[in-house]
């Protein structure tokens, strides 16, 4: 991947509206594509999570499919917990959606919050979002805020981060030194609030960040860089404060995956459940669970004989 040489006029002219729909400038977007993520690179090895762990930074597609609405309205480049931290949280998270707000908008972004770089038609956004469908991020971040010392230091470190940002539930968005304890009061209900939306309708995230017009970016140039490392070291501070993590747990999401992990290994059986043993000494045995530890082994009564096996080694009559 070469060094990130900057933008030029024509990557932002790839978004202009009447081209949003068409697969003719694939190859356009492509290419902004590649600059994002060679942006990105410089940025990488600075976003750290809570718990040591590196963001994963993932980019959008760049021709028109289901998950953009069949248009391409910007280029994103989006950093959030890895893929296996995501999984962990998607398994509990995606029972609470409905099929139909799944099918409208399926992007893994919904359920965490995260840090994008977004490339449309008149700047560039760099800043952190967070979809009302990420409920265990925006829980914690609520639960969390409840402390007013907590929601105090929230608060201080959005107001401080200069001019250039703003902050709110897009698209009522206003300067960052002017989100106090009413706006945040009014994001969290903007938030939490359901509301039956057209396919398509932008979601209401919660976003803090800043636009960099396209005169600045070209401008900048590769020194770009500089600007954005600088804007997402301001950032990180916020991401960490809201992204649940086991050090960062004010929703007691750590019970529940434990449970979550014990029930996978013991493969929904039970005592008394009916069971066939399929391997080993008494495979072809068929017997009834005595005991069920929490690394999936268990006691069977075969006749009148009690024999170990793993959870593996059965199947369920």
């Amino acid at each position: 991947m070469p060094n990130f040489a900057g933008f030029v006029a024509s990557d932002f002219e790839a978004y202009a509206p009447k081209k949003w729909k068409s697969n003719v400038f694939t190859r356009e977007r492509l290419e902004v594509k590649q600059k994002l993520i060679a942006l990105g690179r410089h940025l990488e090895s600075k976003l750290v999570a809570t718990d040591g762990s590196l963001l994963f930074a993932e980019p959008s597609v760049e021709y028109p499919a289901l998950w953009n609405h069949k248009q391409v309205e910007a280029q994103h480049l989006y950093f959030s917990r890895n893929e296996g931290a995501r999984k962990e949280l998607d398994a509990i998270i995606d029972r609470q959606h409905s099929l139909a707000s799944m099918i409208d908008d399926p992007t893994p972004q919904r359920n965490h919050v995260f840090l994008a770089i977004s490339v449309g038609h008149e700047s560039i956004d760099m800043a952190l979002k967070l979809h009302p469908d990420a409920q265990i991020d925006r829980q914690n971040w609520q639960r969390k805020c409840e402390d007013h010392f907590e929601r105090e230091k929230f608060l201080s470190t959005v107001q401080a981060l200069g001019e250039a940002f703003r902050a709110g539930v897009m698209p009522e968005i206003a300067a960052a030194s002017a989100f106090d304890d009413n706006q945040f009061a009014h994001a969290l209900t903007k938030l939490g609030k359901s509301e039956l939306t057209l396919p398509g309708t932008p979601p209401k995230l919660f976003y803090v960040g800043r636009a960099v017009p396209m005169a600045s970016a070209l401008q900048e140039g590769p020194a770009l860089t500089t600007l954005a490392e600088r804007t997402f070291a301001a950032l990180l501070p916020l991401y960490r404060f809201i992204a649940w993590s086991r050090d960062n747990d004010f929703v007691s999401i750590r019970e529940t995956l434990q449970k979550e992990k014990q029930a996978k290994r013991q493969k929904g059986l039970s005592k008394n459940d009916s069971v066939r043993i399929v391997r080993g000494m008494f495979a072809g045995k068929a017997g009834v669970v005595q005991e069920v530890d929490a690394k999936g082994g268990l006691k069977v009564l075969v006749g009148k004989m009690a024999v170990k096996v793993d959870v593996e080694d059965v199947t369920k009559s």
